[in-house]
Parts: structure tokens; sequence; C-alpha cells
């Protein structure tokens, strides 16, 4: 699954100031910064906060991050197994695993 906008989710978590896009320069204020709240794309933190974000979200809601790929996510639930595996904006996803002895 690719994640649309995904690098606009995330939560900065530092404070990032940018200056004013051309053509929508405050006349009244032309050398005025502006505090992001929320990352955008192209800027260096992007990738981080929305990996930070991802990440709370996938072990708030009972995922194990993987010790060694801190980029692989398990979630077990009784005889289930559920993965996730994240690369930038991409996540692979597991179902969760048919039990042996319903196979057999």
């Amino acid at each position: 699954m690719d994640v649309k906008s995904a690098f606009l989710n995330g939560f900065l978590q530092e404070e990032v100031f940018v200056e004013q896009p051309k053509g929508f320069v405050d006349a009244h204020h032309p050398n005025h910064v502006y505090r992001l709240k929320k990352a955008l794309y192209g800027l260096k933190q992007a990738p981080r906060a929305w990996y930070e974000r991802l990440t709370q979200f996938l072990v708030d809601n009972n995922y194990t991050r993987g010790s060694v790929d801190k980029t692989l996510f398990i979630k077990r639930d009784n005889d289930e197994l559920f993965i996730a595996q994240i690369y930038v904006d991409d996540i692979v996803l597991a179902p969760p695993t048919t039990p042996k002895s319903t196979i057999c």
C-alpha cells in the first residue's frame, strides 16, 4: 500500500521556520517567516516525522517493533499473526495467518 501524502501527516518535534513562498508574500510583512506546525514535502525532517507518527499508531494498536529491523511490526492476537513492513511511504501488510489445524 502506498500512503498518499504520507509526509504531510507527520508532526515536527522541533521548531522549523520557512520563508514566505514566492507569489504569496505578505505585502505588509515581506520579511516575516512562517513557523511550521506539520511537515511539508521536501523538508528534511518530513520522513522521520511520518515514521514516528506511524510507529506510535502501530504501537498504540498492540504491534511490536522488530528488535533487529525497526521497520517490521508484528501483532499477535491469539492464534493470528499480523505483519506490517514499512519502507518510506509504502506499507506491506500481511493478513492474519490461518492456524495449522484448520489447514490439515
